[in-house]
């Protein structure tokens, strides 16, 4: 890092025995203001441009191709790094049947990592951490089928990833806020992503009824609306599965009493995101009932 202030050339002109600018300047100034910050004076959050093509990455037989995109890389501290890939880049993965990580990497000898100045698409094994990659992780290869992994950045400054989980990967300044693929909202708030209470969502939708749920903060808000069910004494009855980001801290038992001594059930939901019903004692009304509840997600 440079040892005395630096104002990039967008500032003021750089004349004739004026101040000169270097790569490390630009890294420092104007490519860490474009990233999303990541809570850090000069670093910003990796990823690849809203925009970039879907899916990112492709495999045919053991071939990765990975299409032309452009991003921000920071795998050091110490400032951000924009990268382009103007043609499609190709690497080679061991097998069909196995685990990788296809990322793109960067070599910076000036900033004191790797032995040249690089930009480049490489595997790594699957179990390789993503701290231990210089660069970005952009797909995943399992059994020979690539999905992307990237997280994608939108000129709001929004971050889109898939799950929960890779949204929980992904450190960034407080106020940056996210959006997962099932649509929910979240914000990073004293360092933790929260949800952001939003519209509902459906999340179980079969002939037999829907799931709908809401989140604000850690809890969630479910509401089942079922069209029939089993009538059978302790019969059970599968009512689908949550996405991951709606399932429960722990798993827990809910109570239908139904009416007139009818539809007496209990509805249960596992931390797998598994619901189902069970009908308690003789047999029961086979008509369609309703139940809201709440819980703490996990």
């Amino acid at each position: 890092m440079a040892n005395t202030p630096i104002a990039f050339p967008q500032t003021y002109d750089a004349a004739q025995a004026g101040p000169n600018y270097s790569a490390s300047d630009f890294r420092l100034t104007a490519g860490a203001a474009l990233a999303v910050p990541d809570g850090s004076a000069f670093g910003g959050i990796q990823g690849v441009r809203a925009g970039s093509p879907s899916p990112l990455a492709t495999i045919d037989g053991t071939t990765v191709t990975v299409a032309p995109h452009m991003g921000w890389l920071c795998p050091w501290a110490g400032g951000c790094y924009m990268y382009a890939l103007p043609e499609p880049q190709q690497v080679a993965v061991d097998s069909t049947t196995g685990s990788y990580k296809i990322a793109v990497v960067l070599e910076d000898r000036a900033a004191g990592h790797g032995s040249g100045e690089r930009v480049g698409v490489q595997q790594f094994p699957g179990y390789t951490l993503d701290s231990q990659i210089p660069g970005l992780v952009v797909a995943r290869v399992e059994s020979g089928v690539a999905s992307d992994a990237a997280p994608v950045i939108g000129r709001d400054a929004t971050i889109r990833v898939a799950t929960l989980a890779q949204l929980q990967a992904v450190t960034a300044a407080d106020g940056v806020g996210a959006v997962l693929a099932d649509g929910s909202r979240y914000e990073r708030s004293s360092g933790v992503w929260r949800a952001v209470r939003g519209a509902p969502v459906r999340l179980v939708s079969s002939q037999y009824g829907t799931i709908t749920g809401v989140r604000s903060g850690g809890v969630a808000q479910v509401s089942i609306d079922w069209k029939s069910a089993a009538g059978g004494s302790w019969d059970t009855g599968s009512m689908g599965r949550l996405p991951e980001g709606w399932r429960p801290a722990m798993a827990g038992v809910y109570p239908y009493q139904g009416r007139d001594g009818g539809s007496q059930r209990q509805i249960s939901i596992d931390t797998d995101g598994n619901v189902k019903y069970q009908n308690c004692g003789s047999t029961q009304n086979m008509g369609g009932f309703s139940i809201s509840f709440t819980y703490l997600l996990a």
